[in-house]
């Protein structure tokens, strides 16, 4: 995996993390001083999703990032309409959402140091 494909499925799961971690922490003032933590997290999930779809060349991971892409999108629309005064439900819980969607890329992105490792080793 080139580094910065590595480095672009790291943003994307510190963002997931950030996410769950404002949802599960009951202290989190998440909507106060303009921050809007789901949102915000939402967009950068989705704008980190559609940005390395054109540098990853597993199909497989191509189409599941065009799916959390879209995934983020459709819930920071619903999270917007949430914040303008619109209905507040919610039908995805954001606290398993990213965390499953953490799960399908964390293996992938932690294994490609050690393909990368043991490429460079034969070259030696």
């Amino acid at each position: 995996m080139k580094p910065i494909l590595k480095w672009q499925y790291d943003q994307i799961i510190k963002e997931l993390l950030l996410l769950q971690e404002h949802q599960t922490d009951p202290t989190c003032p998440c909507e106060t001083d303009g921050e809007m933590c789901v949102r915000k997290h939402l967009f950068a999930i989705e704008a980190y999703a559609e940005e390395t779809i054109p540098m990853e060349d597993d199909e497989s991971f191509r189409q599941k990032l065009e799916q959390l892409a879209k995934a983020a999108e459709q819930l920071r629309t619903e999270e917007e309409s949430s914040l303008r005064g619109g209905s507040p439900e919610r039908t995805t819980d954001l606290i398993e959402w990213p965390r499953k969607w953490r799960k399908e890329f964390e293996t992938y992105s932690l294994n490609a140091d050690e393909k990368d490792k043991s490429i460079s080793e034969c070259k030696l």
